[in-house]
């Protein structure tokens, strides 16, 4: 199941992050008229600020869509991975220190040495 949560987390935020790049670099082409190849070079470097402004101005999408696609989903996606990875951390931690407390309550046995 973990393993399952993780693989769409990370497909989801894949997707998403390619629509991000999209929408900054039509920000950047919108403002600038610069050539595509390069807006997309700057839409890797600059993120999302302009990825706002591209997808609210030039896919005229509302602002609040905008901000959604920026900060909503990837929001919305990054929870359940926080959540599995902080689960996985405290079992690990709690099965350590059960562990710990095990071995403390009961130490392993040693043989007796016999006298002659």
């Amino acid at each position: 199941m973990k393993a399952t949560l993780f693989a769409v987390g990370y497909t989801g935020y894949l997707i998403f992050g390619l629509f991000q790049i999209a929408a900054t670099a039509s920000g950047i082409e919108h403002l600038t008229g610069l050539w595509w190849l390069l807006c997309w070079f700057g839409a890797i470097l600059i993120g999302s600020a302009v990825g706002i402004y591209g997808a609210h101005a030039h896919w005229e999408w509302s602002l609040p869509a905008s901000f959604g696609l920026f900060v909503g989903v990837p929001v919305l996606l990054f929870l359940p991975l926080l959540g599995v990875s902080v689960a996985a951390a405290i079992r690990r931690r709690t099965a350590a220190a059960q562990t710990a407390r095990a071995g403390r309550e009961h130490p392993p046995s040693r043989p007796v040495a016999r006298s002659r």
